[in-house]
């Protein structure tokens, strides 16, 4: 079966991440502020259960916060990182729009190379537009991803007592 993936925009680039590491794509929602974030982690949210970090693709991508628009989505997904464990990311997107199946694309060379984004993965073609693929599992460095995303203990902190890194 052909990988598949979920496209969305930022300005007026195209972008994919495989549809198999999402979870759910929702609509905006509130979000609590986490304090001493890097400025694309816009903050967090339950999700079932789970608190969930999200990060502005927009502002990643183009350097722009994304606007609070109709259009604007959190595409949930699998994170894995350290030892295989999967976490949940929130990556918020102004237009997500529509999914694509990679054995109607076809690979792109770059001619110049000059990202040095870990996160940005293989260039495709599909018709007359570019997609530039994303390695989700490289979005956070490994001190945000453990920042972030490492349950803290709760027998490890009193109540009461700050936790300080």
């Amino acid at each position: 079966m052909a990988n598949l993936l979920l496209l969305f925009r930022v300005g007026k680039e195209r972008y994919a991440i495989k549809a198999l590491s999402v979870v759910e794509v929702i609509p905006k929602v509130n979000l609590s502020k986490i304090h001493q974030s890097p400025p694309n982690i816009v903050g967090q949210f339950n999700y079932q259960g789970q608190i969930v970090p999200v990060l502005d693709l927009n502002q990643l991508l183009g350097g722009i916060e994304c606007r609070p628009v109709l259009s604007t989505r959190i595409v949930l997904v699998n994170l894995t990182q350290v030892g295989d464990t999967q976490q949940l990311l929130g990556l918020m997107v102004e237009q997500v729009t529509d999914t694509l199946r990679c054995d109607r694309t076809t690979p792109v060379q770059d001619s110049v190379a000059l990202s040095q984004a870990a996160y940005l993965g293989e260039k495709l073609l599909y018709g007359e537009d570019m997609i530039q693929c994303l390695c989700i599992d490289q979005l956070l460095t490994t001190t945000v991803y453990n920042q972030l995303l490492t349950p803290i203990e709760a027998d490890s902190h009193p109540i009461g007592s700050p936790v300080v890194s």
